[in-house]
């Protein structure tokens, strides 16, 4: 049974924006939204350009094995002195070579020597020119070309690299919103911490006005300069971690120096991201068969599996190097007006032991990546439970978290009616609001938490890609 909804609207304002880049991004522009900036990191992420580069590489080593089965043409001449006659000529040499099938190709040959290179005669060089035709194809072992062999591994490394940087384009964006997230609560904790400041200082001046009335001790006194401090101290660790969070952020993402990210967390996107994650529907009883489903879309899974068919192709190419070879060939020689036809067979009679030990080790190779397959998909089964597991935690802390926000909101409520019957001071309801504000940013960690893992999750069971 697979998942009973499927997701129907396009799936996050979070890919549009990123991958489509429906919002344009200006390398002069001093402000950007979250959207924008995850676009930019999309494109100028480091990670996701060493993997865009590598494409490119072997998008071009394809490019250059192609061209070598197209028709070649080499021309080459040697200037030849005499002694003798104290004489100079030239032997010039032309020759073509095309591969027409895998096992099939054709090769000619000119030449001719041109005793004065200042006198080009045509009739000459007709005379002396010597010209042969070749046609050679192979009849057993049925295999590929080296260039052959090598174009068949590149596509395949070409093709685990494209499915890699589709996976990892949305790992970087969840990562991204993660981070974002981080740095929105970062700052609003910094905004208590400076509140608590302002009232730690207003306290100490009400504890000092109070002993200069004879009304208060030092030991108050005392207990509020330490109150102070304190709080100075907490609102100095809150401004460096806000600042190194947003900075590493905009590193990761590359942004230009002078940007300005508008820091907000009631966006559009968010909106819809908690919208859609909700309709993700995960049932406990069906998480094995849609843990099976989605490794059989997992992109490790896939290439370990493009890998091994890599060797156990290496296998068989390897296999038919140790088989006897039989080409038919044949041509044509002028001027001598010679043809003729023969059949090539060459086998290795010993090798001492060579070519077994090669077939050998290219099975161990594919035995190896059977382990190293079977291994991977535990992990990636171990790694699905726990976010299946982490998502029942993050229901579990964010209603534990909203229950701890409704206390605190209660007994607020509770220390405002007594401040209005002046049982308490100000700066204590202040100061109970702040307990309040904390718990508020709890509620919203704990709905981070939940919503990045549900993303993960989503992720993990190919739901973003599908909805692409």
């Amino acid at each position: 049974m697979r998942i009973e909804k499927r997701l129907t609207m396009p799936w996050l304002c979070l890919i549009v924006f990123m991958l489509c880049l429906l919002v344009p991004v200006h390398l002069q522009a001093k402000e950007m939204t979250l959207e924008e900036a995850i676009s930019w990191g999309v494109e100028h992420n480091i990670d996701l350009d060493t993997i865009r580069n590598n494409i490119g590489e072997l998008e071009r080593t394809l490019e250059i094995l192609d061209a070598a089965e197209s028709f070649q043409v080499d021309l080459s001449t040697t200037p030849i002195w005499s002694s003798g006659d104290d004489s100079l000529s030239t032997e010039v040499d032309l020759s073509t070579t095309k591969l027409i099938t895998a096992d099939f190709g054709l090769s000619t040959e000119l030449s001719w020597e041109i005793d004065n290179i200042n006198q080009f005669d045509f009739e000459e060089i007709n005379d002396e020119i010597n010209a042969s035709m070749y046609l050679e194809k192979s009849l057993y072992p049925d295999t590929l070309t080296e260039n052959e062999k090598q174009i068949y591994t590149t596509e395949n490394n070409l093709e685990m690299k494209i499915a890699e940087l589709s996976w990892e384009e949305m790992e970087k964006q969840i990562e991204f919103i993660e981070d974002y997230l981080n740095i929105i609560r970062l700052e609003e904790q910094l905004a208590i911490a400076r509140e608590q400041g302002v009232l730690a200082q207003e306290e100490l001046e009400r504890v000092n006005k109070q002993i200069k009335l004879g009304e208060g001790g030092y030991q108050q006194q005392t207990e509020a300069q330490i109150a102070l401090e304190e709080a100075r101290n907490q609102k100095l660790s809150q401004e460096q971690q806000f600042i190194q969070a947003k900075a590493d952020w905009m590193l990761t993402l590359r942004l230009p120096q002078d940007t300005e990210i508008i820091l907000e967390d009631n966006s559009n996107l968010f909106e819809a991201l908690n919208t859609q994650m909700k309709d993700l529907l995960l049932e406990q009883d069906n998480k094995e068969q849609q843990i099976d489903d989605a490794m059989d879309l997992n992109y490790q899974i896939q290439n370990n599996e493009r890998q091994k068919e890599t060797l156990v192709k290496e296998l068989e190419w390897t296999e038919a190097e140790g088989k006897p070879n039989v080409n038919l060939a044949g041509g044509y020689e002028y001027p001598n007006d010679n043809w003729y036809v023969m059949v090539d067979f060459s086998v290795n009679l010993s090798d001492g032991g060579a070519q077994k030990l090669k077939e050998e080790q290219k099975q161990v190779d594919i035995e190896q990546q059977q382990v190293n397959l079977d291994y991977l998909a535990e992990q990636l089964k171990l790694e699905a439970e726990q976010l299946y597991d982490r998502d029942t935690y993050n229901q579990l802390n964010l209603q534990t978290q909203e229950l701890a926000l409704a206390k605190e909101q209660d007994k607020y409520a509770i220390m405002e009616t007594q401040f209005q019957q002046g049982a308490i001071s100000r700066t204590q309801l202040e100061q109970e609001k702040l307990l309040v504000r904390e718990k508020e940013i709890a509620v919203r960690q704990a709905e981070d938490q939940w919503l990045i893992n549900r993303l993960e999750l989503a992720h993990f069971l190919g739901f973003l890609e599908q909805e692409m």
